[in-house]
């Protein structure tokens, strides 16, 4: 039933039991099958580490922080930078009687301490395999990917929910990219992800939604009236920190040396953000296609302004051509 070793070497696993015996039981357990293990302690923040180091599995004891195992559990799913991970329980049976619900709302899988080593080796297996079908997040930042961030749109407009579509691109990263390496490429890829996901969480809504498109794409799903605010936020952070990512002296010269997309020798700014906003509302719905026309076109724009900007299309006039050849009316850029 074990994954082949060369795919569990990278698998993080947190574990959190203070039972000592069961704890050294399942380190044992775990280290045998090749996962990483990483100890989580009482009184460790379980929800805040693992938003900053993005287990695969976690597993978790009901009597974690004196038997709050299961509040712990609920905060991970209520949480969108940490609702994908998958979550086993290990439970006694008085109290599975008594939490059943708590259990159901809660976790992906639970089993009965202490529990047999086959039956654990398979629900793990079987946790990190629904996880990377049914989450289909992405590999190097773990936001969800393209079939969540359709299936998240197409929940809001069946549910004639106003909301607002933030389609967000790092600018000249393909450059950034060819001259400083895939490795630093992939740290400026994951520290944007986690600045627009912290930026999303102080500034918008308890059920907004963060996603991955892939490469340097990103998407953000929240309300109209707090899009504006999330944006800034997000080109404030990221300007804030982006410097860091190149050396002195290119950051001094404020450009690279690099070759453009059409293979010219030339010198590409540094990296900012371009941020095309869609507003999809009761009195002016869209269609899937035509917010992502809507934002294709913004983006489109905006890659040509420099340094960091966002554009908030508030009205689209139809223009009787056809459904999706619409006029886009824009508020000005930001800077």
């Amino acid at each position: 039933m074990a994954e082949p070793h060369s795919l569990k070497t990278d698998i993080k696993v947190f574990l959190a039991v203070p039972e000592a015996n069961l704890r050294e039981i399942l380190v044992y357990l775990l280290k045998a099958w090749e996962y990483n293990v990483v100890l989580i302690q009482e009184g460790q923040d379980m929800a805040e580490l693992a938003r900053q180091e993005n287990p695969n599995l976690i597993i978790i004891d009901a009597a974690f922080e004196h038997k709050q195992g299961l509040k712990v559990c609920r905060r991970l799913k209520d949480d969108f930078l940490t609702s994908y991970i998958p979550t086993i329980v290990l439970i006694d049976k008085r109290q599975l009687r008594r939490d059943l619900l708590s259990i159901e709302q809660g976790v992906d899988d639970y089993l009965i301490k202490p529990p047999d080593p086959i039956d654990l080796e398979i629900r793990i297996v079987l946790a990190l395999r629904s996880a990377a079908h049914h989450f289909n997040a992405n590999a190097l930042t773990k936001l969800p990917g393209n079939k969540l961030i359709e299936k998240e749109l197409i929940q809001r407009m069946e549910a004639g929910q106003d909301f607002s579509f933030h389609y967000i691109d790092i600018d000249n990263f393909k450059s950034y990219n060819d001259k400083y390496g895939h490795l630093r490429g992939d740290r400026v890829i994951i520290e944007t992800a986690q600045i627009i996901s912290q930026c999303v969480k102080e500034n918008g809504a308890a059920e907004d939604f963060v996603g991955h498109i892939g490469g340097d794409d990103f998407v953000v799903v929240t309300e109209p009236l707090r899009s504006e605010n999330v944006a800034s936020a997000v080109i404030d952070r990221f300007d804030a920190r982006s410097g860091d990512f190149y050396t002195r002296e290119d950051r001094q010269n404020g450009f690279i040396v690099a070759c453009d997309r059409s293979g010219k020798v030339t010198n590409i700014p540094l990296m900012s953000l371009s941020i095309a906003i869609v507003n999809n509302t009761s009195d002016n719905p869209l269609n899937l296609l035509e917010i992502t026309d809507i934002a294709a076109e913004l983006k489109k724009y905006l890659k040509g302004q420099k340094g960091s900007n966002y554009m908030v299309n508030r009205r689209v006039l139809d223009k009787g051509m056809t459904g999706r050849k619409r006029d886009v009316r824009s508020e000005p850029l930001r800077h």
